[in-house]
């Protein structure tokens, strides 16, 4: 069978058809919606989450490990009560260098 211009045109056609269908479907397992650019988004985001998950837990239990110090050991509220709420015990003098908080935050006064 002897190749026609039509015939010749319709195989242009068809084989130009196929490679548009090929390179939009390249372009959608590549771009889409679940594509690999998507896929590999939510990947990074799934490890990001992971990693905040694993710091939030161990800052969960550092706060849980404080809590029972608390409940449970004299000595870790005599710190907390010594070092952020300046309690002394009677009969000990207290000694400060430098200025105390209340001095540093005012500004100071205009002559």
């Amino acid at each position: 069978m002897p190749t026609t211009p039509q015939n010749s045109f319709l195989k242009r056609l068809a084989l130009v058809m196929m490679s548009v269908l090929v390179l939009l479907l390249f372009a959608h397992g590549v771009l889409g919606k679940k594509g690999y650019l998507a896929l590999r988004t939510i990947k990074q985001q799934n490890e990001d989450l992971s990693r905040k998950i694993n710091q939030l837990k161990k800052e969960n239990s550092q706060a849980l490990e404080e809590i029972r110090l608390l409940k449970s050991d004299p000595a870790a509220i005599e710190k907390i009560a010594r070092e952020e709420l300046g309690l002394i015990k009677p009969g000990e003098i207290k000694i400060t260098t430098g200025k105390a908080k209340s001095e540093a935050s005012t500004p100071p006064r205009q002559p």
